[in-house]
Parts: structure tokens; C-alpha cells; sequence
């Protein structure tokens, strides 16, 4: 790949790595509520549905979604309901706050970010509609693709660990007032927007 195809393709991957979506929010729910290390087991979460991403285009498996119109539909079904059900359940958490723990759990956490990835088909329409442009063609087109897809993850790994840190200290003191309740409401209605969205796209 030419070095100028590469730079664009990081330029692209920064640009989805800021935009807000649900990696940002599990990550930042789980550090606001438990820590920097919940936080951080979110974010390990979503790094291993990157794999799985990484592993779909390797193996030339991920343009089965935008193939089968049938099963886009059954992912996105059930990505937007799992979505909804976090959304609930922070409201849930804002209307009657659970007693906190020292050391809360760090499997919750993980499995919600790597559910919340591996269930949104919308990432690999992304891959599928933006990676045949910079891999091109040839039997070494899959590897490229999967090499290419780690770019995004590995740059949101470490904006994502910042993150956690930095929500993490301000839930700290977020938890000493009422602040936390907004902050999982707010959470709360943004996940259930999101899965609307999600639930009304097309497979484009």
C-alpha cells in the first residue's frame, strides 16, 4: 500500500475514532460508575471485537452481512434490542441507584463492550463500503483488510484508556452528589437513541 493510501486511511480511522457512538459511552458509563478498571474492561471488550472484525475480513467472511440482506437484518435486530436493554437498565440505575461495591465485577463490563461491537452491523458496512478502496485487489486483499482494520482499534484503544481515566476521576466526585444519576440518565436515553437509529438503518 502506497504511504499516501495509508496516512488517509489513519486520517479516516482518527475521524471514526472520535465520533461518539457506543464504544465511547460503555467505555465512560463503566469508568463513571466503577473505576478506571471497569472502564478499562469495557474498552479490552471492544478491542476483542475488533479481532473478531479482523478475523471476519482475514478469513473473507465479512462481506457475508452485506450478501445475505436476512441475516443483516437478524444482526441488527438484535444489536439495536441489546443497545435498548443497556439504555433501560441506566435508566433503571438513575431512578434507583444500586448499592455500590469496592471491587465491582470486571466480566459485566467486558462482555457488554464486546457484545455492543460484534452485534452492531454498521461497523462492517463501514469496512465494507470504505477498505476496497485502499486494499484493492488480489489474494492478499483479505490480509490487508484485516492489517488495515486493526489501524482504528488501536488508535481507539488508547483514546478509549484515556477516556476511562479521565471519566473515572471525575465519577469519583460525580458520586458525591446527585451528578451520577443525571450522568446515567443521560447515558441511558443516548443508548436508547442509538439503538433506534441502528434499528432504522438500511443495509447501504
Amino acid at each position: 500500500m502506497a504511504d499516501t493510501s495509508l496516512l488517509a486511511w489513519t486520517l479516516l480511522s482518527v475521524g471514526l475514532v472520535l465520533t461518539p457512538g457506543p464504544d465511547m459511552m460503555i467505555v465512560a458509563g463503566h469508568a463513571a460508575r466503577g473505576g478506571a478498571r471497569a472502564g478499562l474492561a469495557a474498552m479490552a471488550g471492544i478491542m476483542l471485537g475488533g479481532v473478531f472484525y479482523m478475523a471476519l475480513c482475514g478469513f473473507g467472511f465479512l462481506s457475508v452481512l452485506s450478501a445475505f440482506p436476512t441475516l443483516f437484518m437478524v444482526v441488527k435486530i438484535a444489536g439495536a434490542a441489546y443497545l435498548a436493554w443497556l439504555g433501560f437498565k441506566l435508566l433503571r440505575g438513575a431512578v434507583r441507584p444500586a448499592p455500590t461495591t469496592e471491587t465491582p465485577a470486571l466480566g459485566k463490563p467486558f462482555r457488554q463492550g464486546l457484545l455492543s461491537t460484534v452485534l452492531n452491523p454498521k461497523v462492517a458496512l463501514f469496512f465494507l463500503a470504505i477498505l476496497p478502496q485502499f486494499v484493492g485487489q488480489g489474494p492478499d486483499a483479505p490480509l490487508r483488510g484485516a492489517l488495515l482494520i486493526a489501524v482504528p482499534y488501536v488508535l481507539g484503544g488508547f483514546w478509549l484508556t484515556g477516556l476511562a481515566f479521565v471519566v473515572a476521576r471525575a465519577g469519583r466526585a460525580a458520586k458525591q452528589s446527585s451528578a451520577m444519576r443525571w450522568i446515567e440518565g443521560v447515558l441511558g436515553a443516548a443508548f436508547i437513541g442509538l439503538a433506534g437509529r441502528l434499528a432504522l438503518a438500511r443495509n447501504t
